[in-house]
């Protein structure tokens, strides 16, 4: 008797526990596989008992739902840390400048009372959490496109310049929005109502891009290293937790680690960008001053010496520390919901053949049925026997749905966690 087997809509979830796009299930069967050429695989002879899968992309969370958790995890860690931000605006602003950050807080409460410490805070968390939005999406599709397209020894370079490229993307929102949650900050508008009416009025639309060099020169190596070291540093960790840990006895991530991972990445992230957050603030607060971001920055250096550009830089450690200890794996976090209930739904309804199969790969017949990759199975056995009247596939180390199966003259059909699994003779 001579099988071959075909498993089309293959589900399998973005990313392993950690979160990262690559390398995923899907990535660690295709890697242990030899490779299809797609122009000879049509004309391929499967009467000689071959195993194909069936090409394709790796069912993906929808990166609506991606982008929404990024918003939510953005405005989370906006709201928990902005009275820190505040304290930081003062002392990188021209009316900062000497204070430490116990200063800076008296004078904010001096000036504005308790209040003063969260001016611009419905501005900033609105304006950031749209711009979370699109970072995270365009972060996870790009790293979704090098997965498939770019070998696997360059993916480590490749997530930095994929945070670039999100960056620049949710640039457009979150620059109008720094600027008026700064001008709130330093008390030169009254609210975000009025702020705008006197902004467009006075510097049209130009007006609410003052410093946008100054953003994208802090916020693209910023964005690169925080995206990119918070990736690599839990990848590279893994690797350290695991090493000579035997094959499906591998450790997975924690959320303390993640945790752990993301506070040093803030903090290395913060410290680093700061003498050009320093520049962007004064670009933003005091743009009348400047003609642009070389000049400001060498008028800051003549006025108050290099040190002058780490102004604010303990304030700024202290804010992106927990700032990023919080809103990367709390994005994290909704990410696995999401991939869980997407999971969950795939299993429910698996018999649509919405899925796409997750690789594309012959191989030899095998002498009975091989093991498949299935949502969380750690392996499958194969079948005792080729005589055996029996030709389910038996699943093991997961718990997996029942199989549901029907007959035809040459083939049964069984449908698997989303995918059909057929036996032809």
């Amino acid at each position: 008797m001579k099988y071959f087997l075909c498993i089309t809509a293959l589900a399998a979830s973005l990313a392993p526990h950690s979160g990262h796009a690559s390398p995923d299930r899907a990535a660690s069967f295709r890697a242990a596989l030899p490779p299809v050429d797609p122009k000879t695989e049509a004309g391929r002879d499967h009467s000689q008992g071959e195993m194909v899968v069936r090409g394709g992309d790796a069912t993906q969370t929808s990166l609506v739902k991606l982008a929404l958790a990024g918003a939510v995890a953005t405005m989370i860690g906006d709201a928990a840390m902005h009275p820190i931000d505040c304290i930081k605006t003062l002392q990188q602003s021209n009316a900062g400048i000497g204070l430490n950050m116990a200063g800076a807080a008296r004078k904010i409460f001096a000036d504005s009372g308790a209040g003063g410490f969260y001016s611009g805070l419905g501005t900033y968390v609105t304006s950031d959490g749209v711009a979370g939005s699109l970072k995270f999406a365009t972060y996870e599709a790009l790293k979704s496109w090098v997965s498939r397209n770019v070998p696997e020894k360059y993916h480590n370079a490749a997530t930095f310049g994929c945070a670039a490229a999100a960056f620049v993307a949710s640039s457009v929102v979150l620059v109008p929005g720094e600027l008026v949650k700064q001008r709130l900050q330093m008390g030169q508008i009254s609210s975000f109502k009025s702020g705008v009416a006197y902004i467009w009025k006075s510097e049209g639309i130009s007006g609410f891009f003052h410093g946008y060099a100054g953003v994208c020169y802090r916020d693209i190596p910023y964005t690169m290293l925080e995206l990119g070291l918070y990736d690599n540093f839990k990848r590279i960790y893994m690797e350290f937790k695991n090493r000579g840990a035997a094959p499906g006895e591998e450790l997975k991530i924690t959320q303390f680690d993640e945790i752990v991972a993301a506070a040093v990445t803030g903090g290395i992230t913060g410290y680093l960008s700061n003498p050009l957050d320093t520049i962007k603030t004064k670009l933003m607060t005091d743009s009348a001053l400047y003609t642009g971001f070389a000049d400001c920055f060498w008028k800051t250096v003549r006025a108050g010496g290099w040190g002058t550009l780490f102004q604010g830089g303990a304030a700024r450690v202290a804010w992106l520390m927990p700032f990023t200890a919080i809103y990367l794996p709390v994005y994290d976090y909704f990410k696995r919901l999401l991939e869980k209930a997407e999971m969950a739904g795939a299993l429910r309804g698996g018999s649509d053949g919405r899925g796409s199969a997750a690789a594309a790969f012959v191989a030899p017949r095998p002498a009975g049925v091989m093991g498949v990759l299935a949502g969380g199975a750690k392996g499958i056995e194969p079948a005792p026997s080729r005589d055996s009247k029996r030709q389910r596939p038996k699943f093991s180390g997961g718990d997996l749905p029942k199989v549901a199966s029907h007959q035809s003259r040459n083939s049964r059909t069984s449908r698997v966690s989303g995918g059909i699994v057929s036996f032809v003779r």
